[in-house]
């Protein structure tokens, strides 16, 4: 009777009056409520439903504590840290035979007279004749090399060229991990194979590049360059573009700078009348009183300084001359072999002191240095009279006014021509060559690769021939190799938090390390720093690091500090926790490296595996679907090749025994089979460490469970769901292919998980790299056993990423209060906003908005009483120190702020974050009571970041950093894990999905309700023009069409360019569209008289104070679980299509799906972007990586 009254009435005032009815009604109830009468478990019991239901934590709970297992397994870590040197010794014995073969190939022709002809000019290989090869990442030439020629090349010319190449093709046959192999001569002539199209021929010279000279002069070198900066030097020369001397000068003392390496020291001393002083801030004497150690960050230093100088003055060699030996005896003396000192001295101009003054000042500080430093000095251009030459001779030749005993002897030199002066210069290094042995192989230190292959090592031996007993150095060859191929099995030598390895120099700084940067992840040059800084305890210095330094093996176990990221290293900070660990260390022969493993000690003896699985039905699906099994609905997910109806399977590389291996030799047909044959059948394991097929099988059953019809209830808001086991298998549906590198285990939305074991995480939005537009990441951990909430016990970590707008909708079904009176808002444990309406409703990027910049008067609050509490931590590869936040509440925390603002805070259980209730008013115009947030989306640098209660986002500060001792005054506190870097999509490939239908069609235009539109992916609610002026009506439309609610803007990671028809025409509303809405206005009516009943008997409720918690646990949970919301599923899903004025006709747009939102990491951050003359060239100085490449989201 009830319901056939309100379809009579609704017959009569029609659905738009019966509506307004509604509201109306709803309003009275709603009114009478306040923002403490808001319970969290609302939202909870909805996010554990879909958290069960469609991501299907529960059920495969369910399966992993069926098949766990507890083994006691015995770990020998010296064994196996004797093992890893070993190991990496072969390989790097491998490199060195390659390198050896390429030195007697080039003396071999030099002895034999060989007429070999020249190769192909690298600039001039036509892009027909190189192909894209994924060791090189970059187009190559397999069959052969190529040749550069420099500017400044000599005759004549080398005629080796064929024996060079035909050698290095020879070596990548043997050893496939090979990168470039090269040979650059005396005369300035290169030769590199493969060939590959260089964009200059005449710019690069090897004379110049750290690799020729380390191998040319190993020996290490403190240089002093002294600069004059007198007015003369403003005199432009001629044919030379414009320039003055000191423009050519700063170009030359350039040169030298990029010939030094990482054995060297080096300073820049200017001169006029006074000498300047140059140091890059005044917190520190660096370059004015000491040399500095060569890093690429102090290299880059002194080039901007130099850069900088301007002429000015007189010429007074004195003061200069005794400026640049006081660098001498202010350094710190050396460990290790004594280093070749000299003194480059440019000059344009006679001398304003005397020649007799000069020559005393420069005894007096000789005779402190025993005379032991060589002194070069260069007279540019023809403004020098006799009186001058003879002064910069005798200084040269420590000739003095009084008898001295043996002195250094260095030379003079007239450069005429400025054009000259930067061969002339850069060649310093060759008066110390001939004082060398011969044939010493030389390894440099890692550095980032021109052609983004990470970060590598370049292996060069100088090449010499032998005449009448004399010995001539003809010139180097080099070897370039990655660290991820010598080093894979240190990098990946871990096990969730149970075990780890890095490794160290000999002057004990971290090449590798869990808390730096991986090397396939670096972009720029490393900073690397005294392994101390990140195993800071006391007890690990003195048993460990001293040892270590020594190169003898050794062990030791003791409690130690680690450092785990909470998320997102940058964002969301790091705790310690304190691990009794065993360290087991080994030198590495043949190089000046030392590693070390880490065990956790309290779980070494006894792991939990899974037991023996029963092969799947169904063969396993690879993630390279170029090379897999043809099985499954293949399907196009927004521009990639993809299965909707099969999970596929990857690996990251601490799966496989040979992690090299396996990220540096292109996978093919063949070795996916291989796989396959032993995940699937009883094949020989020649790739995966133990348990991984088990992982892989029970894994499999998460197909079924993912099919199920609950989990497919919301498929129009689910982009990727998946599962990441500790041992390495990723599985992922729609199943598609990641790139190579791509590692689960280092991933935001797997440690998050990770850290908050047994407990759901979300996190913040962020653009979906594959571009179903701004998404979130739900992760919960899948332990061994239903109760443990250990990390050690952790076995996988599961994760569904689905769109902002169905993130909205399950917050307004759980508080239909939501859409009109208040605000709701959740955050998490730093305080990141994880949804705000303005998300959905304005168009606002959502990436790492906190809640100090969106709501700061209830940040401030929560600062002032206790709940928010800072946090910060060192990142020292950046040099910088992020503060953070923690939120920590316990019940309920209510208030009113600046008398206008109500809010309510409670945490939502067994979750990582928090909901609050926000009265609609805000604090306008109280300035009081906003927070120091000047950016929104990144972090700013600090105002009040020693002020606990002074409220602002978070932030970071400038680490104090000693450039001349490569070091950190202060290093107290936490230590930030480097940031995960993005990872390049893997392109898409428009042959691959030709003629396909798309995993998901969204049919966004066919949507007619703003909610269901921003809760679909790929689809966007458009309110605003072009002219970003309100439109009459709004309309749903893709993302390409319409983005952040902008008609005309795109979805920067989508695939716009490819075409599809997306919905169909048509106007006005059907019938059963109408009796849609009529159906939910009834049952919104029931729920509202259900909820004013409940009310009356309940009566309000009181606030409740807390106090915070330290701990930042909450109650437990209600065991009440209702059902996820109920939609109609999309494939039955079939509205008519909308009547809109501002619809766009019929249009073409991108397959634009959702990218492994999980499945990625922040944005890359090269914290030390370089600039080195020479920008196409392997074995050089670094380079950002090449624009174009979407980094992977959270």
């Amino acid at each position: 009777m009830f319901l056939n009254r309100f379809r009579s009435c609704s017959s009569c005032m029609g659905a738009r009056h019966f509506q307004t009815l509604l509201f109306y009604f709803w309003m009275s109830c709603a009114l009478s409520q306040s923002v403490s009468d808001f319970r969290a478990s609302d939202i909870e019991a909805r996010l554990t439903a879909f958290t069960n239901d469609a991501l299907g934590v529960e059920r495969t709970q369910e399966l992993y504590t069926q098949a766990s297992l507890n083994q006691i397994v015995s770990v020998d870590g010296a064994a196996v840290a004797t093992q890893l040197a070993n190991t990496v010794s072969s390989r790097i014995s491998s490199r060195i035979v390659g390198l050896n073969r390429l030195r007697s190939a080039a003396s071999g022709a030099y002895t034999s007279g060989s007429t070999s002809s020249s190769l192909t000019a690298c600039c001039s290989l036509r892009d027909s004749a190189v192909s894209f090869d994924e060791r090189f990442n970059t187009t190559v030439l397999l069959s052969n090399g190529c040749d550069r020629i420099s500017s400044t090349a000599s005759s004549p010319r080398p005629t080796i060229s064929s024996s060079i190449s035909s050698s290095a093709k020879s070596n990548l046959v043997s050893s496939a991990e090979l990168k470039f192999q090269y040979f650059g001569s005396e005369e300035g002539y290169t030769t590199i194979y493969p060939g590959f199209n260089a964009s200059s021929c005449s710019s690069y010279d090897p004379r110049y590049r750290p690799w020729y000279v380390a191998a040319a002069v190993p020996i290490p070198k403190d240089v002093v360059v002294v600069v004059d900066t007198s007015g003369s030097m403003g005199i432009s020369v001629p044919n030379s573009g414009g320039r003055n001397r000191l423009d050519l000068a700063k170009e030359a003392i350039d040169s030298i700078l990029t010939t030094l390496s990482d054995l060297d020291r080096v300073t820049v001393v200017p001169f006029n009348t006074v000498v300047t002083r140059i140091s890059p801030s005044s917190a520190t004497d660096c370059f004015n009183n000491r040399l500095g150690q060569v890093t690429p960050y102090n290299i880059r230093q002194l080039q901007q300084l130099v850069n900088r100088l301007s002429d000015s003055g007189g010429t007074f060699y004195g003061n200069a001359i005794n400026a640049a030996y006081r660098m001498f005896r202010d350094t710190p003396a050396r460990t290790g072999p004594r280093p070749e000192r000299v003194i480059l001295f440019l000059t344009d101009g006679v001398p304003s002191d005397t020649r007799n003054s000069i020559l005393t000042t420069m005894e007096a500080a000789a005779r402190g240095e025993q005379y032991g430093v060589t002194v070069l000095t260069y007279a540019l251009g023809n403004g020098i009279n006799s009186q001058g030459v003879e002064t910069l001779t005798r200084m040269a030749r420590q000739q003095y006014l009084v008898t001295v005993g043996s002195v250094a002897v260095g030379e003079y030199q007239l450069i005429s021509d400025f054009n000259n002066l930067r061969a002339s210069l850069s060649r310093y290094y060759s008066f110390f060559a001939s004082e060398t042995t011969t044939g010493t192989n030389i390894i440099t230190m890692p550095y980032y690769d021109a052609f983004g292959l990470g970060v590598i090592l370049t292996a060069a031996s100088p090449v010499y021939t032998s005449s009448a007993g004399r010995q001539t150095l003809r010139g180097v060859v080099g070897v370039d190799m990655t660290i991820s191929d010598l080093f894979g099995d240190i990098s990946y030598f871990s096990d969730a938090e149970h075990q780890y390895a890095f490794m160290i120099n000999n002057d004990g700084e971290a090449v590798l390390h869990p808390l730096l940067a991986q090397p396939v992840d670096v972009s720029s040059d490393p900073l690397f720093q005294d392994v101390t800084l990140l195993e800071p305890d006391s007890e690990f210095r003195a048993r460990v690091y001293l040892q270590m330094r020594n190169r003898t093996s050794g062990q030791a176990s003791f409690t130690a500090t680690r450092f785990l990221t909470i998320g997102n290293s940058r964002y969301e900070g790091t705790r310690a926790v304190s691990v009794n660990s065993s360290y087991y260390w080994r030198p590495i022969a043949q190089t000046n490296f030392i590693i070390c493993i880490v065990i956790n000690a309290e779980v070494s003896n006894e792991v939990s595996v899974l037991r023996a699985q029963a092969a799947p039905a169904a063969a396993t699906l690879y993630h390279r679907l170029d090379l897999g099994v043809n099985r499954g609905q293949r399907c196009s997910q927004f521009g990639y090749l993809a299965v909707s109806d099969a999970s596929a399977v990857k690996f990251s590389p601490e799966a496989f025994q040979n992690p090299s291996q396996y990220l540096n030799v292109p996978e093919t047909s063949s070795t996916v089979t291989q796989y396959r044959n032993y995940l699937d059948g009883s094949g020989p394991d020649n790739y995966f460490h133990a348990g991984v097929r088990n992982s892989v099988r029970l894994t499999a059953q998460l197909d079924a469970i993912w099919q199920r019809p609950d989990a497919r209830t919301n498929a129009r808001s689910v982009v990727w769901r998946y599962i990441g086991a500790i041992d390495g298998t990723f599985r992922i549906i729609p199943g598609t292919q990641l790139p190579a590198a791509y590692d689960h285990m280092r991933r935001d939305w797997f440690t998050r998980a990770l850290n908050a074991a047994g407990r759901t995480t979300l996190s913040p939005p962020y653009l979906d790299a594959f571009g179903s537009g701004y998404v979130a990441t739900l992760s919960h951990s899948i332990t061994q056993s239903m109760d443990s909430t250990q990390v050690d016990s952790v076995g996988a970590v599961m994760g569904i990423d689905f769109t902002m707008g169905f993130l909205g909708q399950t917050i307004e079904l759980a508080y239909s209060q939501c859409v009109s009176r208040y605000r709701c808002l959740l955050i998490d444990s730093s305080g990141y906003l994880v949804y705000h309406p303005d998300f959905v409703t304005t168009g606002q990027n959502p990436e790492w908005v906190h809640l100090g910049h969106k709501e700061p008067y209830v940040m401030r609050d929560l600062l002032t009483r206790g709940f928010a509490v800072k946090a910060s931590c060192n990142r020292y590869d950046s040099m910088e120190r992020h503060f953070t936040y923690r939120i920590s509440i316990n019940g309920s925390v209510t208030n009113q702020v600046c008398n206008q603002v109500t809010y309510s805070v409670q945490p939502v259980n067994n979750t990582n974050i928090f909901i609050i209730f926000l009265s609609a008013t805000t604090c306008s115009g109280r300035q009081d009571f906003l927070c120091n947030c000047p950016t929104a989306n990144n972090l700013g640098t600090c105002t009040f970041s020693n002020v606990g209660n002074m409220c602002e986002c978070p932030c970071s500060t400038p680490l104090t950093y000693d450039p001349c001792s490569n070091s950190f005054p202060v290093t107290t506190g936490d230590v930030c894990p480097a940031e995960i870097a993005g990872l390049p999509v893997v392109p898409r490939r428009p042959d691959a999905i030709s003629g396909l239908e798309p995993c998901f069609n969204g049919t966004c235009n066919r949507l007619t309700q703003s909610s269901d539109c921003r809760a679909t992916q790929g689809c966007s609610w458009c309110t605003r023009g072009s002219d970003n002026l309100e439109l009459t009506t709004a309309f749903c439309t893709t993302d390409c069409v319409c983005f952040g609610g902008t008609q005309g803007q795109r979805n920067p990671a989508a695939n716009c360019d490819a075409a599809r028809t997306d919905g169909s025409g048509g106007s006005g509303l059907s019938g059963g569209a109408i009796a849609g809405i009529i159906v939910g206005s009834l049952t919104g009516l029931v729920f509202l008289v259900v909820c004013c009943k409940k009310k009356y008997n309940e009566g309000a409720s009181g606030t409740t104070t807390t106090t915070p918690s330290s701990s930042g646990t909450v109650a437990a949970p209600s065991q009440r679980r209702p059902s996820a919301p109920v939609e109609v599923p999309p494939e039955t899903y079939k509205p008519p299509p909308a009547t809109n004025p501002n619809a766009p006709p019929d249009y073409n747009a991108a397959v634009h799906l959702a990218g492994v939102g999980g499945a990625g990491g922040g944005y890359p951050s090269a914290a030390y972007p370089s600039n080195p003359p020479y920008p196409d060239f392997p074995g050089q100085a670094p380079y950002p990586p090449a624009a174009g490449n979407p980094p992977y989201p959270h």
